[in-house]
């Protein structure tokens, strides 16, 4: 990735977005139930690491403190 750092993060929160989105749409044409269950259980795994990158590049935008 080239740019800022916060161009960055914000790309990566895309890109992992999709994937747990594909994710889910892969669980949800499971049929195996244990298998729907790893795949959920993946996709909410990127949602919590998504909720730590919003942090981050909501930290990165405030204004410096001098």
């Amino acid at each position: 990735m080239t740019g800022t750092p916060a161009n960055d993060i914000q790309q990566c929160i895309q890109q992992c977005q999709q994937t747990a989105q594909q994710i889910r749409s892969m669980a949800n044409q499971e049929a195996n139930n244990k298998a729907k269950m790893l795949l959920t259980e993946a996709a909410h795994h990127l949602d919590l690491c998504l909720v730590e990158c919003q942090f981050s590049l909501q930290e990165l935008q405030k204004p410096a403190m001098a």
